[in-house]
C-alpha cells in the first residue's frame, strides 16, 4: 500500500499490463506462444494439404496463387461476417462476433492516502470537490468500479508482500471495502474519471483509487482480419490472372515452361 503523504503506486496498472502482454495485444507470453503454434499447425495440416494437391494439378506457383485467392476471399467473408454480420437482420444484426479485442473497462490510475499527484488529469485535482458527482443512480458503473478498484489494490498488496496470484496466502480482492464512488468528466470533455475511498477489512488507512474509463477496441481483431485479407487478396489476383493467361495460352499452342514435379 503507498506510505502516507506519497503521490501514488510507483507503477499503474494499465503499465504492467502492457509490460506483460506480447506485442502490445494485451496477451500472456505464454498464451501468445501456444496459440500461435497451434495456428501454425493448424494451417501446415489443413491448408497445406490442400496446397499439395494444388500444386500437383496446377503446378506449384498455380496452385499457390488460386489457394492464395481462394483461402482471402474466403477470410473476407469471414472477418465480415465476425465485425458486422452483413446486416443480415437489419440495425439489430449482433457484431463483433469473431475474436475480441480488449473490452472496455475502468483503468486505475493511482491511488494515495493524501492528495493525488499528477495523474494526467486536472479534474483530479479538485477531488472531491468541484465537478465530481456521487455515484447514486449508477449501480451498473459503481460495481464495475468497485471490482476494478478492489482488484487493483489486491494486487499492489501482493506485489508488495512478494505473494504470487495464485498463491493460497494471496490477498483476495474481497477483502478491500469500497465506498464513495465518485464521478466526472475530464477537462477534454470526453473520458470519463472515477473516483473511490477503499480500505483494507483486517485495518489500515483508507486510500483514494483513480480510474479512468478505456472504451476498449472489441473489433481490433476482425478488422485486422478484415483488412489483411483484403490486401492479401488484391494482390494475388492479378498475379492469378496473369499465370491464367499463360496457361490458356501454352493450351492455345504456346510453349510450356520447363515442368520440375508438384512440389
Amino acid at each position: 500500500m503507498p506510505e502516507p503523504g506519497g503521490r501514488g503506486l510507483p507503477e499503474p496498472l494499465a503499465r504492467r499490463m502492457i509490460a506483460a502482454s506480447c506485442l502490445g495485444f494485451e496477451v500472456h507470453c505464454d498464451t501468445m506462444v501456444k496459440g500461435t503454434l497451434a495456428v501454425v499447425m493448424g494451417f501446415v495440416l489443413f491448408v497445406g494439404s490442400v496446397y499439395l494437391l494444388l500444386a500437383a494439378v496446377f503446378g506449384r506457383w498455380m496452385g499457390y496463387l488460386v489457394l492464395a485467392v481462394s483461402f482471402t476471399g474466403w477470410m473476407i467473408l469471414l472477418s465480415s461476417l465476425w465485425l458486422f454480420g452483413f446486416y443480415s437482420q437489419g440495425l439489430e444484426t449482433p457484431t463483433n462476433l469473431g475474436p475480441r479485442g480488449s473490452e472496455p473497462a475502468w483503468v486505475p490510475l493511482g491511488a494515495s492516502i493524501g492528495p493525488p499527484g499528477d495523474l494526467g488529469y486536472e479534474v483530479i485535482g479538485d477531488y472531491p470537490g468541484g465537478p465530481w458527482r456521487s455515484g447514486e443512480g449508477l449501480a451498473s458503473s459503481v460495481q464495475s468500479v468497485t471490482s476494478a478498484v478492489q482488484d487493483f489494490l489486491a494486487e499492489e498488496a501482493n506485489r508488495e508482500l512478494g505473494i504470487p496470484e495464485t498463491d493460497v496466502r494471496a490477498i483476495p480482492p474481497a477483502d478491500f471495502i469500497v465506498q464513495d464512488v465518485a464521478f466526472a468528466t475530464a477537462e477534454d470533455g470526453k473520458t470519463p474519471l472515477a473516483a473511490a475511498e477503499a480500505f483494507y477489512r483486517g485495518g489500515g488507512p483508507a486510500v483514494t483509487v483513480f480510474l479512468r474509463h478505456d472504451s476498449g477496441s472489441v473489433p481490433r481483431y476482425s478488422v485486422m482480419f478484415l483488412v489483411g485479407s483484403i490486401a492479401l487478396f488484391a494482390a494475388h489476383l492479378p498475379l492469378l490472372d496473369r499465370a491464367e493467361r499463360k496457361r490458356k495460352e501454352i493450351l492455345t499452342g504456346g510453349t510450356a515452361p520447363p515442368w520440375y514435379g508438384p512440389a
